[in-house]
């Protein structure tokens, strides 16, 4: 349901907003991220618009409904009304940065498992790319193993989390063939490369210190689409590839099998099912 009011108080340590509606005051819970990320208005005492769940819970002593997202927060002053924050903003700018036509590189990576037997840093062991062009069009689909420097990183709990053998990686490619590919698709396609979550960008730029390669322009087109989901709807907390996948599909949890192509498959598949969806509004 949705609530709007003025708030009327703050309960900082139960993160609790009270708000005078039709004459009652009624208290409302947030999680820790709401906090984090609004307190800084929400102690100016605005005008909330909220969504919030219909049922009541308690909390210490205070009963309250959650909130599941602001709507929007707004001050009026002399010289009209100052918005803090207006979630309808960030959805139309979410909405123009997926429908903007630009070549398109979906990209997931695996990586290497620490374990009492291995030393140094997580490394890239598998990529997956789907390359296509603006109008969704493939270029190219690639997947391969790739070795790692520290052999070590090749452990039990590496191999099991890929599901692969020792021997699977005597025909992988070297990591300079991963970055010569990923350094032609840039300068060849100018790509936005889209990713599912911060790991992938983290992990390439780890790589190119790790291998003493010049660092390739990555930071600037990376796109964290599961990011730019949970900002458009507001999530509360971050959401996995495969449970939104299932959540979009309305299918049913299956056990997620860790193949890098796969998953930019599944990647690329979300990226449309949502462009579809915030299109239609």
């Amino acid at each position: 349901m949705k609530v709007y009011g003025k708030i009327h108080q703050i309960l900082k340590r139960e993160r609790i907003i009270s708000i005078v509606i039709n004459s009652r005051l009624e208290y409302f819970h947030m999680t820790n991220r709401f906090m984090k990320d609004f307190k800084a208005y929400l102690f100016k005492k605005p005008y909330v618009f909220m969504e919030v769940q219909d049922d009541y819970i308690i909390y210490g002593t205070y009963k309250c409904r959650e909130i599941n997202h602001f709507i929007k927060i707004v001050q009026p002053t002399r010289k009209g009304n100052e918005v803090y924050y207006d979630i309808s903003v960030i959805q139309d700018g979410v909405k123009s940065l997926i429908n903007k036509p630009h070549n398109r590189l979906f990209i997931d990576l695996e990586f290497s498992l620490m374990s009492p037997l291995s030393r140094g840093v997580s490394e890239i062991v598998q990529y997956g790319f789907i390359l296509e062009d603006e109008n969704g069009n493939m270029i190219m689909e690639d997947s391969a193993l790739v070795k790692p420097q520290n052999k070590r990183a090749l452990n039990i709990k590496t191999l099991l989390f890929l599901s692969r053998s020792l021997e699977d990686f005597d025909n992988a490619c070297e990591y300079i063939e991963f970055y010569q590919l990923l350094s032609n698709i840039i300068d060849k396609y100018d790509p936005k490369i889209y990713a599912w979550g911060q790991n992938d960008i983290l992990a390439l730029e780890n790589s190119f210190k790790l291998n003493h390669l010049k660092p390739l322009d990555i930071r600037n087109r990376y796109i964290n689409l599961m990011h730019v989901i949970k900002n458009y709807y507001s999530y509360k907390q971050e959401k996995g590839l495969f449970s939104t996948y299932q959540e979009m599909t309305h299918t049913e949890e299956t056990s997620q099998i860790h193949d890098a192509l796969e998953d930019a498959l599944i990647e690329r598949e979300i990226f449309y099912m949502f462009k579809q969806e915030i299109n239609k509004k």
